[in-house]
């Protein structure tokens, strides 16, 4: 049968002050095994580990959240029976802790969702490079077109200064200066 001490005895081998263990006992209660009521309060023995170990943790600058953490990794929690005795109503809305096949669930959900983010990714560049190639390929022809219409242009002015330059055969200036005398 395992040993139980007072918060004093606890204060003492533990090498802490006993309002620090108070702190502590308070601050981490789920790792504490604990029997009595609230002014007759003992510990199992196991609490001096506990609570050296979080005074080392603090000592090594860690913050609560962390040692909560390196705690629930190193000690097992405890779930007190006598908090049994609750209503219906309060034990409806304590979260329950997630058993091995939840995590497995979970693990599966995640992977199925980094494939999709995979899959939605890779949609994602084919569209990027299709949008791309389109943009390139009507580029292109917008500037062929326009060097085409340029070349037009240019040809019908050269034609233009080409046929002012030559000079005119005999009908031709005779029935133009016809027209022009009507």
């Amino acid at each position: 049968m395992s040993e139980y001490l007072t918060i004093a005895e606890l204060a003492e081998q533990a090498g802490i002050p006993n309002s620090t263990c108070r702190r502590y006992l308070a601050n981490f209660e789920s790792f504490f095994v604990v029997k009595g009521g609230s002014r007759l309060k003992k510990y199992e023995g196991e609490a001096v580990n506990i609570l050296k170990r979080i005074k080392q943790l603090y000592d090594e600058g860690k913050d609560t959240n962390e040692i909560r953490n390196i705690l629930a990794n190193e000690f097992p929690l405890v779930i007190n029976h006598d908090d049994q005795r609750e209503t219906s109503e309060k034990v409806a809305n304590t979260p329950t802790l997630a058993t091995s096949e939840d995590v497995e669930e979970i693990k599966k959900a995640l992977e199925e969702q980094k494939k999709f983010n995979e899959m939605l990714l890779k949609k994602l560049d084919e569209q990027n490079r299709y949008i791309k190639e389109s943009l390139e390929k009507r580029d292109r022809q917008l500037m062929e077109s326009l060097n085409h219409a340029l070349e037009i242009r240019q040809a019908r002015i050269e034609a233009a200064a080409t046929e002012k330059d030559q000079p005119k055969g005999f009908f031709a200036r005779l029935f133009s200066k016809k027209g022009q005398k009507k």
